[in-house]
């Protein structure tokens, strides 16, 4: 039902869950009879909702002839407001940059003659509504007519931002995910969307999009499911000359890497995450934004919240964002809250505080939860976590293998986008997402593609560079394929811990 509710035009840039029936934004009030409750909806409604009609409406298949109030689910926050840099008067031509993720969607308008920043800003992907991940994405895209309703929505953003420089806007870039360009460009999915995987468009090119808008310049794919916005990214990151090897990583609803061994050789790897890291479907789960807590620390007062940046203390909590849920989870590991498997720990706690923390452990409709100042982590959220981290730690040893490096040999690794900016780096290395010893060389690089897709902008030539990197670019699988390894699903389930695994 929450599809049809989006197609309708509702839900359009609300971050669901899609189906997970966790996050419970969808909620919708029976103005009928309503049908029995599902176990998620008793544990996410509560029994006065559930008693008022209220359901979720992802769990509920749409019928015919219901009639349903929803709930305000009130605009998705904007992770930053637009804000105007420079001058939008004058006469030089402008060029508009954007970067679309599955989550986010970033923008910048800059003079063609000297790379100045006119505006730029970031807000949500529109196109959230259908769900928090890429396969929820590109299941709606291959609906009938359902890709031109996702173009169409991102479409609107772009015209929007375009119309900031009037007739003066003589250049067009968009980096993104595969999945993300593709469906804009109106380009052939099945590749993405099922086994075996594969690139039937490459991208490269400039692809005319419509609304009188500039033709749009879609950086290279370098595979399935590492796209325009890692050649973007490589990109911007080469002309930094950073050391030799070094490790890019983009986290979101993909992992996506690249491990650069050599100007002319480089080995890539993608691992799908969900939208976790986004803080879509999670118990408390929201994107960051005013009032949303961002990380953790200790305190004389215990675990105490710190709220995104500018952020008043709300007046009832408003979530929690994907590096706040990590801060929190390293915390409790390391005072032995949380056991290496994810688990609430039964065993003695190795420090008073730890003990005191332990305290704070307790059960809500059987499942234990960790409470404080209104925050809330359950099992079941640690779960999503720990399938999260399994995940980015297979894609990270993958690389290491296929190279035959260890974590000594990295010069570096160079954290990109918005998850990057606001994650400690000792988090990651905490729950293992990234080996020992790594962290003190982890670099935050901001929104790497958004910088590629200005430079092919400002510097035409510099597509070149990015055009030149699938020739020299192997995707590595994340399993080994000699005889006698472990399969797709051992490789896993060995890393569902809070330790990295090699």
């Amino acid at each position: 039902m929450a599809r049809s509710l989006f197609r309708a035009g509702y839900f359009v840039g609300a971050p669901l869950c899609a189906g997970l029936g966790r996050c419970g934004r969808c909620r919708v009030r029976y103005l009928s009879p309503p049908p029995q409750p599902l176990p998620s909806e008793i544990r996410r409604l509560g029994d006065a909702a559930l008693a008022d009609g209220w359901r979720l409406a992802c769990l509920r298949p749409a019928q015919g002839g219901e009639r349903l109030a929803l709930a305000a689910t009130g605009p998705a926050p904007a992770y930053d407001p637009a804000a105007v840099t420079g001058s939008l008067d004058g006469d030089n031509p402008l060029g508009l940059a954007v970067d679309i993720g599955t989550t986010g969607l970033a923008w910048r308008l800059v003079g063609l003659a000297d790379g100045s920043v006119a505006a730029e800003g970031r807000g949500v992907n529109p196109q959230l509504g259908v769900g928090g991940e890429v396969v929820s994405r590109l299941a709606f895209a291959l609906e009938p007519g359902g890709g031109a309703y996702l173009r169409d929505l991102v479409l609107d953003v772009i015209a929007q931002k375009a119309a900031l420089a009037g007739d003066r806007l003589a250049g067009l870039c968009v980096a993104g995910n595969s999945a993300m360009v593709s469906i804009l460009c109106g380009k052939e999915l099945s590749g993405l969307a099922h086994a075996p995987y594969g690139l039937i468009w490459r991208a490269g090119e400039a692809v005319p999009l419509g609304r009188g808008l500039p033709p749009a310049y879609i950086p290279p794919l370098l595979g399935p499911f590492v796209g325009a916005d890692l050649s973007a990214g490589l990109t911007a990151l080469l002309r930094q000359k950073p050391a030799y090897p070094f490790l890019l990583a983009d986290l979101g609803t993909n992992a996506e890497m690249i491990l650069g061994l050599a100007p002319d050789r480089f080995l890539a790897a993608s691992a799908p995450l969900g939208p976790a890291l986004e803080g879509v479907g999670l118990s408390q789960g929201a994107l960051a934004g005013p009032g949303v807590a961002v990380s953790f620390e200790l305190t004389p007062a215990g675990l105490t919240p710190v709220l995104f940046p500018g952020s008043d203390a709300p007046a009832t909590t408003s979530g929690i964002a994907g590096p706040g849920y990590l801060a929190l989870a390293a915390l409790l590991a390391e005072q032995g809250v949380l056991d290496t498997d994810g688990r609430f720990a039964q065993t003695p706690a190795p420090t008073p505080l730890g003990a005191r923390l332990r305290r704070m452990v307790a059960t809500d409709h059987g499942e234990p939860v960790f409470e404080t100042a209104g925050y809330r982590l359950f099992a079941s959220d640690v779960e999503e976590l720990l399938k999260v981290k399994a995940a980015c730690n297979l894609a990270v040893a993958s690389l290491l293998r296929a190279a035959g490096l260890s974590t000594a040999d990295l010069a570096g690794v160079h954290l990109a986008g918005a998850f990057g900016v606001k994650v400690a780096p000792d988090d990651l290395e905490t729950l293992g997402f990234f080996p020992p010893g790594l962290a003190g060389r982890v670099q935050v690089a901001g929104n790497l593609s958004l910088a590629g897709a200005t430079l092919f902008l400002t510097e035409p030539e510099s597509r070149t560079t990015a055009e030149a990197l699938p020739a020299v670019t192997t995707i590595v699988p994340l399993v080994d394929a000699s005889p006698g390894a472990s399969d797709a699903s051992d490789a896993f389930i060995r890393r569902m811990v809070f330790t990295y695994v090699p």
